[in-house]
Parts: structure tokens; C-alpha cells; sequence
């Protein structure tokens, strides 16, 4: 990446999770879910600030001295509440800027998978970029929880949760994304695809639009919290 780039990081952290109202908060031994996911994203040593609708989330980040804003207006999804913030600030960000996108529900983040996004923007066609970690195994075909993407020549060529046993080798997804603020700012004004509406996968709306994603292999985030059992693997991984 050319040492004039610019990175930020940010972490989408929203109070009221359909499967678990309030994670954020939840206790891993001393710190709390959105503490550990600040802490370990701000290990990747590039600007990290937290973007949240609760001010119980502002007042966690705050306490560990992090940088978080609060902001009401609602968004469908993280890239959402990241383009509404990053929009009011517009004039002091430069196209170029690499804005990557963790999410606030994956305490075991590694911070090796964001430099390894940043890099892929060395090469100025990269436009949007994420991670893929190892083939899945065919009992994980049919679970949908579990989003698999199929590679070819570095490049993503689809999303899925549930596939057919086949030839292809399906990799896990690591659900972290890099983009340039220009593209950030496009691909918020497209319009939802089918296979967006179907399979509730957001990056399926931006290549049906023609965009490319660049794959790059990442680290396991362990485990992300969804439910109260994961919070409970996270304790007992964490503790032992």
C-alpha cells in the first residue's frame, strides 16, 4: 500500500442484535464484548473507532479511553452505519481512504486479518476486499449460519449458505470487508438484487452490480457471539 493511504477502521455496534439484545455488553472475564473487539482491532495499529446507537456502548468504549461515536438514525446493516457517519464528514476524507469494516460481535478478532485486507489495496484496482479462511467440510454444507465463498484467480465469484456436494472447493468466509471511501460511497446507492433479498448476504448486491471483491486467506476469528451459547464458548475458550 503506497505510505500516503490512509486507513480507518471502523466497528459497527448496534445494542439491540436479534438473537442476543445487549452482546455488546456482555462480560468475557474483565472487559466487555465491544471492549475486546476495540482492543483487538486496535492491534492492527490504524485509526479504530467504534459507531453505536446505545449509549451504554459509548460509555464501555469510553471507559477503556477508546474512540466511539453515537449516533441514533437507524441503519439496516453495518456498512449502512458506517456510511451514514463517515458521510457527515465527507470533506475531510479523501477518496482513497481504505475503510475497513470488523465487526463488533468478534472478540477473538486477529489483528493480522486487517493488515492483511490493507495490503490488498496496494494494488490501486483493488476496490473492495475480505478474507476467506479454510475449506469448509461437507458436514458444514447445509449450515446456513456458515457463508461460503468460491475463488477463482483471487476473486470471489459467489456467496452461499447452503451448497451441493460438487468438484468445488467452498471456503469459509471471514466476514471483515476493506473499501475505498469512494466505493463505499457507490455501492450504498445501489439497489438491492435478488440474490441479496434471498440470501440476506449484502456483498451479493455489490457483485451482481459488477463489482469485484479480492480474497485474500485470513486467521480465524474464533468465535463470533450470536447466541448465548457462543458466549458461554467464549468464557470457557478464554478461561482455559
Amino acid at each position: 500500500m503506497s505510505s500516503h493511504a490512509s486507513v480507518l477502521v471502523c466497528i459497527p455496534s448496534r445494542y439491540h442484535a436479534r438473537r442476543l439484545p445487549g452482546k455488546a455488553l456482555l462480560n468475557l472475564g474483565e472487559q466487555t464484548v465491544i471492549q475486546r473487539v476495540y482492543r483487538q482491532a486496535s492491534l492492527a495499529a490504524f485509526k479504530t473507532i467504534v459507531l453505536t446507537d446505545h449509549p451504554a456502548i459509548v460509555r464501555s468504549i469510553k471507559s477503556i479511553d477508546g474512540e466511539v461515536v453515537y449516533r441514533e438514525q437507524k441503519a439496516s446493516n453495518g456498512s449502512q452505519r458506517i456510511f451514514h457517519y463517515l458521510s457527515e464528514i465527507d470533506d475531510t476524507i479523501d477518496p482513497s481512504t481504505i475503510v475497513v469494516n470488523v465487526q463488533g460481535d468478534e472478540p477473538l478478532l486477529n489483528p493480522e486479518n486487517i493488515q492483511r485486507l490493507v495490503e490488498c489495496f496496494s494494488d490501486k484496482e483493488t476496490c473492495i476486499a475480505s478474507l476467506y479462511g479454510s475449506v469448509v467440510s461437507p458436514n458444514q454444507y447445509a449450515m446456513a449460519q456458515r457463508v461460503k465463498v468460491y475463488i477463482s484467480h483471487g476473486l470471489a465469484t459467489t456467496f452461499e449458505r447452503i451448497v451441493e456436494p460438487s468438484d468445488k472447493e467452498w471456503h469459509k468466509h471471514i466476514g471483515i470487508y476493506a473499501f475505498r471511501w469512494k466505493t463505499l460511497k457507490e455501492v450504498m446507492k445501489l439497489t438491492p438484487s435478488q440474490r441479496e433479498i434471498s440470501l440476506s448476504l449484502e456483498q451479493l448486491r455489490w457483485m451482481d452490480h459488477g463489482y469485484s471483491i479480492n480474497m485474500v486467506e485470513g486467521f480465524s476469528n474464533g468465535i463470533a457471539i450470536d447466541t448465548a451459547a457462543d458466549i458461554l464458548e467464549a468464557r470457557n475458550f478464554l478461561n482455559s
